[in-house]
């Protein structure tokens, strides 16, 4: 039987999986379009930049004891000239949509960083330790395995969701080809 960490981790895997693809095959413009121009809508890069940073505080500093985020020990933020401690959660969207990936080799870079750091996490804890209460910024005390399902991966597939829609008013393939 399939544990809830598992699960997970497997889940984990395949988003980052499509976050990678969406990033190799679009070009900046594509990753910065507002789609079809709505004034409430996110742009790729906004959610993919989003997700690494929401997973990357939720699985370091949140789970890990204030453990520093792989954004913080790399100095990404200085170095893409982008917000050094926000992950997107309540950005206006006018915000959101100016936010840029100058460098999208370098926001690669710290993507795959932070999806090995979850990996060693999720690979390497064991399941009684997730067990443990946490506090996670909007959503107040729950258990670290519910941090993991509800925030990195629903939260995050739901974002995933968001971005086909985004490829498919771009003129493109989906990632998942649904």
């Amino acid at each position: 039987m399939t544990t809830a960490v598992e699960f997970i981790h497997r889940g984990m895997k395949q988003l980052h999986e499509a976050l990678d693809k969406t990033l190799a095959e679009l070009t900046p413009e594509q990753l910065h379009t507002v789609p079809a121009g709505h004034a409430k809508a996110n742009t790729i890069a906004w959610i993919v930049w989003h997700l690494a940073r929401t997973e990357d505080n939720v699985v370091r500093f949140v789970l890990q004891n204030r453990r520093p985020t792989v954004w913080q020990e790399g100095g990404y933020a200085e170095k893409l000239g982008l917000p050094p401690v926000a992950q997107g959660t309540g950005m206006p969207t006018a915000e959101a949509q100016a936010l840029r990936l100058t460098d999208v080799a370098l926001f690669c870079g710290y993507t795959q960083k932070v999806w090995a750091s979850t990996d060693e996490f999720l690979a390497n804890t064991p399941a009684e330790q997730l067990e443990a209460t946490v506090t996670v910024k909007p959503f107040g005390e729950l258990p670290a395995v519910q941090a993991l399902g509800q925030i990195c991966l629903t939260h995050a597939m739901a974002h995933a969701g968001e971005i086909d829609l985004s490829r498919t008013l771009l003129g493109l393939a989906t990632v998942r080809g649904v």
